[in-house]
């Protein structure tokens, strides 16, 4: 984004006011983030698709991107021969456990 005329007519008057100076040292970088580095992807989707996704992504009470994620990690998942139960077995498991006295 360009800065306006305005903008710029401040910044040569802070300047020429000796309130910016320029040096050659270099800057210090901020620091890394805690968090784990996202990548980030542009998907195309048909609308129909998109429309799909973003039906389930609200009824799970997530964002799309965050549902798209969720998917494609149980996708590599099973590519790892990491196969994840289905929701079916875990609910035929889960209802033959017994209630915890």
């Amino acid at each position: 984004m360009r800065p306006s005329d305005d903008q710029l007519d401040q910044l040569a008057l802070a300047v020429a006011a000796g309130n910016i100076t320029y040096t050659d040292e270099p800057a210090a970088l901020p620091p890394k983030p805690d968090g784990e580095t996202m990548a980030v992807y542009s998907v195309r989707l048909p609308t129909d698709t998109a429309e799909q996704l973003a039906t389930v992504a609200a009824s799970r009470g997530v964002k799309p991107s965050t549902l798209m994620r969720q998917m494609i990690e149980q996708c590599l998942a099973t590519e790892a021969n990491d196969h994840p139960i289905s929701l079916a077995d875990a609910l035929r498991a889960l209802t033959t456990l017994r209630p915890a006295a």
